[in-house]
């Protein structure tokens, strides 16, 4: 069983690792001005930016919720059914899928920081990451969330 924890620790650590780096690439291409800076200026087009800096704001917002508590009601709801390595599958995919949410948010304040040449793109972008700290993944997670699933079939035993 520690050996499938730590292959899908190994994996996890790496997507993680390589969410930063697309993020920090993201940030270079724009300094690079590979993303068009400025194509956008508030100035300029004063309510697409309005309305692009509310949908950042909405973005990050919702994604940070919706990652922070779909992970826990996804996984814990449906921990009852599952053996040890569909619990470690699922435990898998809703953090890849908790980390994709969280990366697409920050691209797109990113991205929209650079198009408008205003900071509450970059403030939503950082907001994200910050986020993505809490999702650093780690064996003792992994391990207390297989310890919930055998205290889950333990007490179903006895309550029956």
């Amino acid at each position: 069983m520690t050996k499938n924890i730590k292959k899908v620790l190994k994996w996890l650590v790496g997507e993680y690792v390589l969410v930063w780096l697309i993020v920090i690439m993201t940030f270079v291409a724009g300094e690079m001005n590979l993303i068009p800076n400025g194509l956008y200026c508030v100035e300029e087009n004063s309510k697409l930016a309005y309305y692009l800096n509310v949908a950042c704001v909405v973005v990050t917002l919702s994604f940070v919720v919706l990652s922070l508590k779909l992970f826990t009601l996804n996984t814990h709801k449906s921990l009852k059914r599952m053996n040890h390595d569909e619990a470690l599958s699922s435990y898998h995919l809703w953090s890849v899928i908790r980390i994709g949410m969280l990366m697409f948010a920050a691209l797109f304040g990113i991205v929209l920081y650079f198009l408008l040449l205003d900071t509450i793109g970059l403030l939503c972008a950082c907001i994200d990451m910050v986020i993505t700290m809490m999702c650093i993944p780690s064996e003792e997670k992994i391990n207390n969330y297989i310890e919930q699933l055998d205290n889950n079939v333990t007490t179903d035993v006895t309550e029956d």
